[in-house]
């Protein structure tokens, strides 16, 4: 993942990490979805809209994939994921959430579960980010 924080307002789209510490938040996108369907996915993610910055683009996915608002996030920074340049969020893992249409299933799993999910399972972003995190010792 790249450090600086400074090209943060470049970023095309979102995604979120919610952690309770140990495990993590991991989306199953709904069956019917036009774009890897029924893949694992990060908890949440989307696009920017021009009119928003990356944190207001992180906060509206997760109220509309998982019924989530006013959860703080913390920006981690940026990586490059399939050609696209992503702002990275974590909050903590909520008590409760309400899945919106584009999410079958939110499944609560460490890191190292997810490591060993076969790559076709994986949306291609999720799928290259493990691998960095994997080489990087995460």
């Amino acid at each position: 993942m790249e450090s600086g924080m400074s090209g943060m307002d470049q970023a095309t789209s979102v995604l979120i990490l919610l952690s309770d510490g140990q495990r993590y938040a991991w989306q199953r996108r709904a069956w019917d979805d036009d774009s890897h369907p029924g893949c694992l996915d990060f908890a949440a993610g989307g696009g920017v809209e021009p009119d928003e910055s990356p944190l207001q683009a992180a906060q509206r996915e997760l109220a509309e994939e998982l019924g989530v608002s006013e959860l703080a996030l913390r920006p981690l920074g940026e990586a490059t994921l399939e050609g696209e340049r992503c702002a990275l969020f974590q909050g903590e893992l909520p008590g409760s959430w309400q899945l919106g249409p584009e999410v079958d299933a939110l499944l609560i799993l460490a890191l190292e579960e997810m490591r060993v999910v076969p790559r076709e399972r994986l949306h291609p972003q999720l799928a290259q980010w493990l691998g960095k995190a994997r080489a990087a010792g995460a």
